[in-house]
């Protein structure tokens, strides 16, 4: 055999080698670019149409969070504040942080009227507790079980209704499940015509607070005279991704029911 065909013979082996390399590695991933969030209202006049920018109320929560460690609040350098003046839940001031230069968002804040608590709202993950209690927050809480007469066959619903975008846990009991049980996916289930009590625990960071509601569950007969069944499928905000000991946990990071937030 020639010299050069020898020499053309490796060169087609290397080339070949190199393309079935090449064909095992994986495919690099380009990651996703971060979604800058600017101030919307650089160029709008009348700010104090929409925004608190001076007073008590203003001081007050502002105060608070530029008193906190910048570890906690992420607060740095030259920064300026926007208040809403919507109350969330009546309950809650909403308080974005900007830099006074490129006017990017750098701190999303919901901090409590009676500033008994500050929470830091961050984008795809849990609301942080980030200064006091949730003792005073669970005032607001609301728990609805609809609808109090449950016809068999049918099925109950059991609602949370916490201020903002605040993270908690929820755990429903039933005392009688002769009459009725709760399944996973927190719906009431109704097993036989009677009475029973649920036992309904909230829990706001270390905080718990427990209800009790009375639900009567009727048989076909009593249809006519009961409230109207609830038929679709929603189970309610919050409830329904499983947390561990019967506990339901709801996030707080994508403002379910009270957006927008940036």
């Amino acid at each position: 055999m020639k010299k050069w065909q020898i020499l053309l013979g490796a060169l087609c082996i290397s080339v070949s080698s190199l393309t079935a390399f090449a064909a095992d590695e994986p495919a690099k991933v380009e990651p996703a670019a971060a979604i800058v969030l600017t101030d919307p209202t650089v160029n709008v006049k009348n700010l104090d149409d929409f925004y608190i920018l001076k007073g008590s109320a203003y001081d007050k929560v502002t105060g608070l969070l530029q008193n906190l460690p910048s570890q906690t609040t992420g607060l740095v350098g030259s920064y300026y504040f926007r208040v809403d003046k919507n109350v969330v839940g009546d309950y809650f001031y909403h308080v974005k942080a900007y830099d006074t230069v490129s006017h990017v968002l750098i701190g999303n804040y919901f901090v409590a009227k009676d500033e008994s608590c500050a929470w830091k709202l961050q984008a795809g993950d849990d609301a942080a507790l980030i200064y006091g209690n949730a003792e005073k927050l669970m005032d607001k809480v609301e728990v609805v079980v609809y609808p109090k007469k449950i016809p068999l066959g049918s099925y109950g619903i059991i609602r949370v209704h916490v201020p903002g975008m605040v993270p908690y846990d929820v755990k429903a009991t039933s005392l009688n499940t002769k009459v009725a049980d709760i399944t996973e996916k927190m719906n009431i289930h109704p097993m036989q015509a009677g009475k029973t009590d649920l036992v309904i625990d909230i829990k706001i960071g270390d905080t718990v607070r427990t209800v009790t509601k009375s639900i009567t569950i009727v048989d076909e007969a009593d249809r006519h005279t009961s409230e109207p069944s609830h038929s679709g499928p929603s189970v309610g905000v919050g409830i329904g991704i499983g947390w561990g000991g019967g506990w339901h946990h709801h996030g707080g990071g994508i403002g379910i029911g009270v957006g927008p937030w940036w």
